[in-house]
């Protein structure tokens, strides 16, 4: 018997969105409808991991199926290479898709890029209807909104990304606008006006880019009305965390030292409403696809590129702490035709490079045997367990890194400073055991690990031409 192949893909990416923003996920105080529906329907990788911290490598790592290490690109501020392979739009044009990038991709450095005269790449995307940031500069979100809500431009325009107002925009504000007119309502709109004007029998594959949860958090008044009145929960954070972490990441915990429980309260009703932002915009998009009849022949995936602190252990946006908060990521796909329409929950460890090899699979195309990502394709239209990660690693410039299995967390930073959690007995990554008697051998363990990881994570992807 045939496997079925999706007639769509729609693979969405939001920024700084952590596993637990979804309420299917266990998170009672975020009203994320749509996406419960997607948890309901689909498939749920409970433990997926970034591999960095960052937007551009995580971005450029999991679009690729390789390693920073590999890409190149191991901080934000790094450029992939244009003519860069594996890619996904590449790969899934070669399979028969028509591709779309709408919203951020975040491959380049966008700072002034209003100002450059180069022209922006596009990666192998057919249609490319780019927009990094909400507002800051002149793109294909401010060239909508002007034409569409002329009277709200300088409602929804944000400063430039290194200016000093900017860290203001963290407290959040309700904005007095409709949601159409935000950026992740302009994603929305865009995704249905090009999935309407694509044949019904041409393949589609588009990428819906969100900034949001991203600050600036300034959600409009109907991404706000759920959380106005509700109660939301504190963080979780110990007394003092850093007396016994090194400096690096130390100076990361004492970042918000100044902040009392209202106030992360506040960043945390912001955020989740701009979660629901994004929630919004999934709905309309997937209730277009039910229109016409092909909600149950597209693959759906939704993921992030790396989580937000939310003020746990006292921190906002992300760092190199590598936190879970930071690096457990969402992972759904709802695909009826090939998945069915009941719930499934994957336990095991993954790595977000297995995402664009496990596409791939579904859509009937052989991933390049380049990639480092792991393909679950077969097993998940089996019903098959996946052959999932005894652990996940991550690397971050300059020489970062984190090995998590099931039972640890270790991280080794650049000037040979450690950390080890134990998480069978502490989940929430409090205590650091690294000089302690009892975890010397799990120590030794990882560190050896580790460096086997990040020998295999820096393989050359360059295609072989002579061996001599």
């Amino acid at each position: 018997m045939s496997r079925p192949i999706p007639r769509h893909v729609l693979w969405i990416t939001t920024d700084h969105m952590r596993f637990d923003c979804i309420g299917a996920h266990g998170n009672g105080a975020v009203h994320t409808p749509n996406l419960d529906a997607l948890v309901s329907g689909g498939v749920t990788f409970e433990n997926c991991f970034a591999q960095n911290p960052l937007c551009m490598p995580s971005r450029c790592s999991f679009m690729s199926g390789l390693y920073p290490q590999q890409t190149g690109v191991t901080a934000n501020g790094h450029c992939l290479h244009p003519d860069f392979e594996p890619i996904a739009a590449r790969e899934f044009k070669a399979a028969g898709y028509q591709t779309a990038q709408i919203g951020k991709l975040h491959f380049q450095p966008h700072e002034d890029n209003d100002l450059d005269p180069r022209q922006r790449n596009s990666y192998g995307f057919d249609v490319f209807w780019l927009a990094e940031e909400p507002g800051p500069y002149e793109d294909a979100y401010m060239t909508w909104l002007r034409t569409e809500y002329p009277e709200l431009v300088d409602t929804f325009r944000v400063v430039r990304s290194n200016h000093p107002d900017r860290a203001g925009e963290r407290e959040g504000k309700v904005l007095d606008a409709p949601w159409q007119a935000s950026f992740s309502g302009w994603v929305a709109e865009q995704t249905c006006r090009y999935l309407d004007t694509g044949s019904r029998q041409e393949g589609q594959m588009v990428h819906m880019g969100f900034y949001a949860p991203h600050p600036p958090l300034n959600p409009t008044r109907e991404m706000f009305a759920p959380y106005a009145d509700a109660e939301i929960p504190l963080p979780a954070r110990a007394s003092d965390e850093t007396a016994d972490k090194p400096e690096p990441l130390a100076s990361m915990l004492r970042m918000c030292s100044d902040w009392g429980e209202e106030k992360f309260r506040q960043y945390r009703r912001h955020f989740y409403a701009m979660v629901t932002g994004v929630d919004m915009a999934v709905g309309q998009v997937m209730e277009r696809l039910r229109s016409r009849g092909q909600l149950d022949d597209t693959l759906i995936i939704f993921t992030s590129d790396h989580g937000d602190m939310c003020g746990d252990h006292g921190m906002i946006l992300k760092q190199h702490s590598f936190y879970d908060e930071v690096m457990s990521v969402p992972w759904v796909m709802h695909w009826p035709a090939g998945f069915g329409d009941s719930p499934r929950r994957v336990e095991g460890l993954v790595e977000m490079v297995d995402m664009l090899p496990t596409l791939l699979g579904l859509c009937g195309a052989r991933p390049p045997r380049v990639m480092q990502g792991r393909n679950y394709a077969e097993a998940l239209l089996n019903g098959d367990e996946p052959d999932t990660r005894e652990n996940v690693f991550a690397y971050h410039n300059p020489g970062h890194a984190m090995l998590r299995s099931q039972k640890h967390k270790y991280i080794r930073y650049a000037n040979d400073e450690e950390v080890l959690y134990d998480l069978s007995s502490d989940p929430d990554e409090v205590v650091n055991r690294v000089g302690d008697p009892a975890c010397s051998e799990a120590l030794h363990e990882l560190r050896s690990r580790m460096l086997g990881r990040s020998l295999e994570a820096s393989r050359s992807p360059q295609r072989l031409i002579y061996r001599y």
